[in-house]
Protein backbone atom coordinates (compact mmCIF):
# COMPACT_ATOMS: atom_id res chain seq x y z
CA UNK A 1 0.00 0.00 0.00
CA UNK A 2 0.93 3.34 -1.11
CA UNK A 3 1.30 6.39 1.37
CA UNK A 4 0.37 9.94 0.33
CA UNK A 5 2.39 12.58 2.92
CA UNK A 6 0.86 16.00 3.90
CA UNK A 7 3.82 18.18 4.12
CA UNK A 8 3.85 21.78 4.89
CA UNK A 9 4.62 24.63 7.68
CA UNK A 10 3.15 24.75 11.10
CA UNK A 11 -0.99 25.75 10.94
CA UNK A 12 -1.40 25.72 7.30
CA UNK A 13 -4.04 23.38 7.70
CA UNK A 14 -2.42 19.82 7.78
CA UNK A 15 -4.36 18.30 9.96
CA UNK A 16 -7.57 19.86 9.85
CA UNK A 17 -7.15 18.72 5.91
CA UNK A 18 -6.13 15.10 7.77
CA UNK A 19 -9.20 14.87 9.48
CA UNK A 20 -11.46 15.78 6.65
CA UNK A 21 -9.82 13.04 4.56
CA UNK A 22 -9.48 9.98 7.12
CA UNK A 23 -12.57 10.88 9.24
CA UNK A 24 -10.42 10.37 12.32
CA UNK A 25 -9.93 12.75 14.71
CA UNK A 26 -6.58 13.95 15.53
CA UNK A 27 -5.89 17.04 17.54
CA UNK A 28 -5.79 20.35 14.88
CA UNK A 29 -5.21 23.01 17.31
CA UNK A 30 -3.86 26.61 16.92
CA UNK A 31 -0.44 26.32 17.78
CA UNK A 32 2.78 24.79 15.93
CA UNK A 33 4.02 21.49 16.25
CA UNK A 34 0.57 20.09 17.59
CA UNK A 35 1.57 16.99 15.56
CA UNK A 36 4.64 15.76 16.28
CA UNK A 37 4.02 11.76 16.20
CA UNK A 38 2.82 11.49 12.82
CA UNK A 39 -0.69 10.32 11.65
CA UNK A 40 -2.07 7.85 9.69
CA UNK A 41 -5.06 6.57 7.94
CA UNK A 42 -6.00 4.49 5.62
CA UNK A 43 -8.64 6.08 3.41
CA UNK A 44 -11.39 3.63 1.21
CA UNK A 45 -11.29 4.40 -2.42
CA UNK A 46 -15.46 4.24 -3.28
CA UNK A 47 -15.50 5.48 -6.98
CA UNK A 48 -19.03 5.10 -8.59
CA UNK A 49 -17.62 1.56 -10.67
CA UNK A 50 -17.42 -0.76 -7.67
CA UNK A 51 -20.52 0.30 -6.23
CA UNK A 52 -22.35 -0.30 -9.40
CA UNK A 53 -20.36 -3.29 -9.93
CA UNK A 54 -21.78 -4.27 -6.35
CA UNK A 55 -25.51 -3.43 -7.00
CA UNK A 56 -25.47 -5.34 -10.28
CA UNK A 57 -24.30 -8.28 -8.65
CA UNK A 58 -26.03 -7.97 -5.48
CA UNK A 59 -23.06 -8.09 -3.72
CA UNK A 60 -23.27 -8.28 0.30
CA UNK A 61 -20.06 -6.51 0.98
CA UNK A 62 -17.99 -3.93 -0.68
CA UNK A 63 -14.40 -3.90 -0.31
CA UNK A 64 -12.51 -1.07 -1.79
CA UNK A 65 -8.80 -0.52 -2.89
CA UNK A 66 -7.28 1.48 -0.21
CA UNK A 67 -4.43 4.53 -0.14
CA UNK A 68 -2.39 5.54 2.96
CA UNK A 69 -2.87 9.33 4.05
CA UNK A 70 -0.07 10.41 6.71
CA UNK A 71 0.07 13.95 8.53
CA UNK A 72 3.41 15.06 9.24
CA UNK A 73 4.02 17.42 11.32
CA UNK A 74 5.21 21.04 10.34
CA UNK A 75 8.40 21.51 8.97
CA UNK A 76 10.35 24.84 10.01
CA UNK A 77 13.91 26.11 8.72
CA UNK A 78 16.77 24.46 9.83
CA UNK A 79 14.69 21.47 9.82
CA UNK A 80 17.61 19.80 7.45
CA UNK A 81 20.02 20.14 10.48
CA UNK A 82 17.33 19.02 12.98
CA UNK A 83 15.53 22.27 13.87
CA UNK A 84 12.19 21.79 14.97
CA UNK A 85 12.56 18.35 15.85
CA UNK A 86 13.54 18.18 11.83
CA UNK A 87 15.36 14.52 11.68
CA UNK A 88 12.31 12.98 12.86
CA UNK A 89 9.86 14.71 10.41
CA UNK A 90 12.04 14.12 7.44
CA UNK A 91 12.63 10.86 8.15
CA UNK A 92 8.16 10.53 8.18
CA UNK A 93 8.55 11.82 4.45
CA UNK A 94 11.12 9.32 4.04
CA UNK A 95 8.29 6.35 3.90
CA UNK A 96 5.67 7.78 2.07
CA UNK A 97 5.77 7.03 -1.79
CA UNK A 98 3.75 10.94 -2.85
CA UNK A 99 4.28 14.69 -1.07
CA UNK A 100 1.18 16.68 -0.74
CA UNK A 101 2.42 20.28 -0.23
CA UNK A 102 0.05 22.23 1.60
CA UNK A 103 0.31 25.51 1.36
CA UNK A 104 -1.43 28.29 3.39
CA UNK A 105 -3.35 30.91 1.57
CA UNK A 106 -6.12 31.83 4.11
CA UNK A 107 -5.92 34.99 5.61
CA UNK A 108 -7.86 34.10 9.62
CA UNK A 109 -5.77 36.34 11.93
CA UNK A 110 -6.49 33.92 14.73
CA UNK A 111 -4.75 30.96 13.10
CA UNK A 112 -0.90 32.05 13.45
CA UNK A 113 1.82 31.75 10.79
CA UNK A 114 4.72 31.37 12.47
CA UNK A 115 6.51 33.45 10.21
CA UNK A 116 3.56 36.03 10.40
CA UNK A 117 2.80 36.23 6.36
CA UNK A 118 0.61 34.83 4.23
CA UNK A 119 3.04 33.56 1.02
CA UNK A 120 2.39 30.35 -0.32
CA UNK A 121 5.60 30.56 -2.61
CA UNK A 122 7.71 31.66 -0.18
CA UNK A 123 6.14 28.78 2.15
CA UNK A 124 6.66 26.48 -0.46
CA UNK A 125 9.94 27.44 -1.22
CA UNK A 126 11.26 26.67 2.64
CA UNK A 127 9.64 23.65 2.63
CA UNK A 128 11.67 22.17 -0.11
CA UNK A 129 14.55 23.63 1.03
CA UNK A 130 14.62 21.78 3.63
CA UNK A 131 14.16 18.40 2.10
CA UNK A 132 16.63 19.49 -0.75
CA UNK A 133 19.47 20.15 1.91
CA UNK A 134 18.71 16.99 2.97
CA UNK A 135 19.25 15.58 0.03
CA UNK A 136 22.81 17.37 -0.63
CA UNK A 137 23.77 15.74 2.44
CA UNK A 138 22.77 12.54 1.00
CA UNK A 139 24.06 13.03 -2.04
CA UNK A 140 27.17 13.83 -0.29
CA UNK A 141 27.71 11.08 1.78
CA UNK A 142 27.29 8.50 -1.19
CA UNK A 143 29.75 10.37 -3.20
CA UNK A 144 32.12 10.42 -0.69
CA UNK A 145 31.33 6.64 0.16
CA UNK A 146 32.47 6.00 -3.71
CA UNK A 147 35.37 7.83 -3.52
CA UNK A 148 37.78 4.00 -2.85
CA UNK A 149 35.55 2.72 -6.04
CA UNK A 150 36.07 5.80 -8.40
CA UNK A 151 39.78 5.57 -7.83
CA UNK A 152 39.94 2.01 -8.32
CA UNK A 153 38.95 2.39 -12.26
CA UNK A 154 37.58 -0.60 -12.36
CA UNK A 155 34.17 -0.17 -12.52
CA UNK A 156 32.39 1.83 -15.49
CA UNK A 157 29.19 1.60 -13.68
CA UNK A 158 30.36 3.30 -10.65
CA UNK A 159 32.00 6.09 -12.61
CA UNK A 160 28.51 6.74 -14.64
CA UNK A 161 26.81 6.98 -11.04
CA UNK A 162 29.32 8.95 -9.40
CA UNK A 163 29.48 11.95 -12.34
CA UNK A 164 25.56 11.71 -12.07
CA UNK A 165 25.65 12.04 -8.72
CA UNK A 166 27.98 15.15 -8.86
CA UNK A 167 25.22 16.97 -11.53
CA UNK A 168 22.43 15.87 -9.25
CA UNK A 169 24.51 17.97 -6.19
CA UNK A 170 24.94 20.98 -8.10
CA UNK A 171 20.99 20.73 -9.49
CA UNK A 172 19.92 20.44 -5.71
CA UNK A 173 22.43 23.53 -4.80
CA UNK A 174 20.20 25.07 -7.58
CA UNK A 175 16.98 24.94 -5.59
CA UNK A 176 16.00 21.92 -8.33
CA UNK A 177 15.14 18.53 -7.32
CA UNK A 178 16.16 14.88 -7.71
CA UNK A 179 12.53 14.53 -9.56
CA UNK A 180 13.57 17.30 -11.93
CA UNK A 181 16.48 15.21 -12.60
CA UNK A 182 15.90 11.85 -12.55
CA UNK A 183 12.82 12.44 -15.42
CA UNK A 184 15.39 14.40 -17.38
CA UNK A 185 15.91 12.22 -20.77
CA UNK A 186 19.28 11.84 -20.91
CA UNK A 187 18.82 10.35 -16.99
CA UNK A 188 15.43 8.36 -17.20
CA UNK A 189 16.88 6.42 -20.19
CA UNK A 190 19.97 5.46 -18.02
CA UNK A 191 18.95 2.46 -15.53
CA UNK A 192 22.65 2.69 -13.49
CA UNK A 193 21.29 6.50 -12.52
CA UNK A 194 17.87 5.71 -12.06
CA UNK A 195 19.10 2.77 -10.08
CA UNK A 196 21.13 5.39 -7.65
CA UNK A 197 18.65 7.84 -7.07
CA UNK A 198 16.50 4.70 -6.16
CA UNK A 199 18.72 3.33 -3.71
CA UNK A 200 19.55 6.94 -1.94
CA UNK A 201 15.63 7.31 -1.16
CA UNK A 202 16.33 10.61 -2.32
CA UNK A 203 13.09 12.54 -0.58
CA UNK A 204 12.41 15.13 -3.41
CA UNK A 205 12.85 12.62 -5.89
CA UNK A 206 9.48 11.44 -4.86
CA UNK A 207 5.97 12.64 -7.19
CA UNK A 208 3.70 15.75 -5.82
CA UNK A 209 1.47 17.70 -5.57
CA UNK A 210 0.76 21.29 -4.41
CA UNK A 211 -2.40 22.24 -2.99
CA UNK A 212 -3.35 26.09 -2.23
CA UNK A 213 -5.62 25.88 1.17
CA UNK A 214 -7.79 28.91 0.61
CA UNK A 215 -10.93 30.69 2.31
CA UNK A 216 -14.01 29.46 0.72
CA UNK A 217 -15.53 32.90 2.13
CA UNK A 218 -13.24 35.39 1.48
CA UNK A 219 -13.28 34.19 -2.23
CA UNK A 220 -16.64 36.73 -2.60
CA UNK A 221 -14.09 39.58 -1.76
CA UNK A 222 -12.46 40.69 -5.48
CA UNK A 223 -9.34 41.88 -4.20
CA UNK A 224 -8.51 38.46 -2.43
CA UNK A 225 -9.87 36.15 -5.57
CA UNK A 226 -7.08 38.32 -7.34
CA UNK A 227 -4.14 37.42 -5.00
CA UNK A 228 -5.36 33.75 -4.93
CA UNK A 229 -4.83 33.68 -9.04
CA UNK A 230 -1.49 35.50 -8.24
CA UNK A 231 -0.40 32.77 -6.06
CA UNK A 232 -1.40 30.23 -7.99
CA UNK A 233 0.50 31.87 -10.44
CA UNK A 234 3.31 32.26 -8.08
CA UNK A 235 3.69 28.39 -7.12
CA UNK A 236 2.98 27.01 -10.80
CA UNK A 237 6.47 28.97 -11.57
CA UNK A 238 8.37 27.88 -8.07
CA UNK A 239 7.11 23.93 -9.06
CA UNK A 240 8.16 24.34 -12.71
CA UNK A 241 11.71 25.70 -12.01
CA UNK A 242 12.03 23.14 -9.51
CA UNK A 243 10.46 19.74 -10.57
CA UNK A 244 10.41 20.56 -14.09
CA UNK A 245 8.06 22.38 -16.99
CA UNK A 246 4.48 20.94 -16.67
CA UNK A 247 5.03 18.97 -14.36
CA UNK A 248 2.83 20.31 -11.26
CA UNK A 249 -0.03 21.06 -13.92
CA UNK A 250 -2.93 23.20 -12.67
CA UNK A 251 -2.54 24.03 -8.69
CA UNK A 252 -5.12 22.65 -6.65
CA UNK A 253 -6.81 24.29 -4.07
CA UNK A 254 -9.31 23.45 -1.11
CA UNK A 255 -10.27 25.04 2.00
CA UNK A 256 -9.59 22.19 3.96
CA UNK A 257 -11.79 24.41 7.31
CA UNK A 258 -14.82 24.60 4.71
CA UNK A 259 -14.81 20.57 4.23
CA UNK A 260 -14.73 19.89 7.49
CA UNK A 261 -17.88 21.88 8.30
CA UNK A 262 -19.68 20.43 5.69
CA UNK A 263 -19.15 17.23 6.88
CA UNK A 264 -22.17 17.75 8.76
CA UNK A 265 -24.23 19.18 5.32
CA UNK A 266 -26.68 17.36 3.83
CA UNK A 267 -26.77 15.99 0.31
CA UNK A 268 -29.42 18.34 -0.92
CA UNK A 269 -27.70 21.53 0.58
CA UNK A 270 -24.28 20.33 -0.60
CA UNK A 271 -26.38 19.88 -4.01
CA UNK A 272 -27.42 23.54 -4.32
CA UNK A 273 -23.89 24.62 -3.17
CA UNK A 274 -22.33 22.43 -5.89
CA UNK A 275 -21.33 25.34 -8.72
CA UNK A 276 -20.40 28.10 -6.27
CA UNK A 277 -17.36 25.48 -4.95
CA UNK A 278 -16.48 24.32 -8.24
CA UNK A 279 -13.41 26.58 -7.92
CA UNK A 280 -11.74 24.18 -5.39
CA UNK A 281 -11.40 20.49 -4.56
CA UNK A 282 -13.56 18.09 -2.60
CA UNK A 283 -11.76 14.92 -1.22
CA UNK A 284 -12.74 12.79 -4.05
CA UNK A 285 -11.23 15.16 -6.89
CA UNK A 286 -8.32 15.56 -4.43
CA UNK A 287 -7.44 11.82 -3.95
CA UNK A 288 -7.99 11.14 -7.34
CA UNK A 289 -5.19 13.78 -8.59
CA UNK A 290 -3.17 11.88 -5.96
CA UNK A 291 -3.66 8.29 -7.52
CA UNK A 292 -2.99 9.98 -11.03
CA UNK A 293 0.01 10.96 -9.55
CA UNK A 294 0.83 7.51 -8.25
CA UNK A 295 0.36 6.14 -11.63
CA UNK A 296 -2.31 3.83 -10.05
CA UNK A 297 -4.97 2.13 -12.32
CA UNK A 298 -8.07 0.27 -10.44
CA UNK A 299 -9.06 -3.48 -11.42
CA UNK A 300 -11.63 -5.27 -10.07
CA UNK A 301 -13.41 -8.78 -8.74
CA UNK A 302 -16.93 -9.62 -7.97
CA UNK A 303 -19.66 -11.51 -7.29
CA UNK A 304 -22.67 -12.09 -4.96
CA UNK A 305 -20.84 -12.83 -1.77
CA UNK A 306 -18.67 -9.36 -2.19
CA UNK A 307 -16.94 -6.60 -4.45
CA UNK A 308 -13.40 -5.71 -4.04
CA UNK A 309 -11.37 -3.19 -6.16
CA UNK A 310 -7.15 -2.59 -5.97
CA UNK A 311 -4.98 -0.47 -6.81
CA UNK A 312 -1.76 -1.44 -9.33
CA UNK A 313 0.94 0.63 -10.90
CA UNK A 314 0.49 1.42 -14.45
CA UNK A 315 2.53 -1.62 -16.27
CA UNK A 316 1.66 -3.98 -13.60
CA UNK A 317 0.57 -7.84 -15.10
CA UNK A 318 -2.21 -10.14 -14.55
CA UNK A 319 -0.33 -12.00 -12.26
CA UNK A 320 0.64 -8.70 -9.98
CA UNK A 321 -3.32 -8.29 -10.06
CA UNK A 322 -3.44 -11.92 -8.86
CA UNK A 323 -1.14 -11.40 -5.98
CA UNK A 324 -3.02 -8.63 -4.95
CA UNK A 325 -6.06 -10.61 -4.46
CA UNK A 326 -3.82 -13.75 -2.31
CA UNK A 327 -0.43 -14.57 -3.33
CA UNK A 328 -1.62 -18.49 -3.71
CA UNK A 329 -3.34 -17.24 -6.45
CA UNK A 330 -0.30 -16.00 -8.35
CA UNK A 331 1.30 -18.88 -7.00
CA UNK A 332 -0.91 -21.44 -8.89
CA UNK A 333 -1.92 -18.65 -11.74
CA UNK A 334 -2.47 -20.48 -15.14
CA UNK A 335 -4.27 -17.67 -17.19
CA UNK A 336 -7.10 -15.17 -16.29
CA UNK A 337 -9.96 -13.92 -18.34
CA UNK A 338 -10.00 -10.24 -18.32
CA UNK A 339 -13.73 -8.08 -18.95
CA UNK A 340 -14.00 -4.37 -19.32
CA UNK A 341 -15.91 -2.86 -16.10
CA UNK A 342 -18.15 -1.29 -18.70
CA UNK A 343 -18.61 -3.99 -20.67
CA UNK A 344 -19.98 -5.73 -17.37
CA UNK A 345 -22.47 -2.82 -16.87
CA UNK A 346 -23.83 -2.60 -19.99
CA UNK A 347 -24.12 -5.92 -20.95
CA UNK A 348 -25.60 -6.73 -17.48
CA UNK A 349 -22.79 -9.35 -15.82
CA UNK A 350 -19.56 -11.21 -17.07
CA UNK A 351 -21.74 -14.31 -18.46
CA UNK A 352 -23.30 -11.95 -20.78
CA UNK A 353 -20.02 -10.35 -21.44
CA UNK A 354 -18.52 -13.62 -22.56
CA UNK A 355 -21.85 -14.57 -24.78
CA UNK A 356 -20.89 -11.13 -26.68
CA UNK A 357 -17.37 -12.32 -27.46
CA UNK A 358 -15.95 -9.57 -25.24
CA UNK A 359 -13.90 -12.14 -22.64
CA UNK A 360 -10.41 -12.05 -23.23
CA UNK A 361 -8.57 -14.73 -22.25
CA UNK A 362 -4.65 -14.05 -20.94
CA UNK A 363 -1.36 -15.03 -19.33
CA UNK A 364 0.93 -14.05 -16.87
CA UNK A 365 2.15 -10.85 -18.66
CA UNK A 366 -1.15 -9.47 -19.74
CA UNK A 367 -0.44 -5.68 -18.58
CA UNK A 368 -3.47 -5.17 -16.78
CA UNK A 369 -6.08 -1.79 -17.83
CA UNK A 370 -7.71 0.54 -15.50
CA UNK A 371 -11.19 -0.50 -15.41
CA UNK A 372 -10.50 -4.24 -15.76
CA UNK A 373 -12.24 -7.25 -14.37
CA UNK A 374 -10.14 -10.40 -13.85
CA UNK A 375 -11.23 -13.81 -12.80
CA UNK A 376 -7.75 -15.90 -12.13
CA UNK A 377 -7.77 -19.23 -13.00
CA UNK A 378 -5.72 -21.36 -10.74
CA UNK A 379 -3.79 -25.09 -10.87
Amino acid sequence: MKAIGIVGLPNVGKSTLFNVITKLAVPAENFPFCTIDKNVGIVEYRDERIQKLAKLFGSNEVFPAVIQFVDIAGLVKGASKGEGLGNQFLSHIREVDLVLYLLRAFPDKQVTHVYDRIDPKKDYEDVLTELILRDVETVEKKLQAMGKDLRSGKDDKVKVQHAALESLRVQLLEGKTAYRFKNDPANKSSEPIQEIIRDLFLLTAKPFLAVLNISYIDMSEPDYVKRVAQWKQEVKEFADYSFGEGVVGDIAMIDSRFLADSQSFSAEELAEMKSELSYFCDVQTLIDRAKEKLNYITFYVGNEKDTRSWFLTKGDTAVDAAACIHTSIADRFVRAQIAKTQDILELGGFTEVKAAGKLQTVGKTYVMEDGDYINVLTS
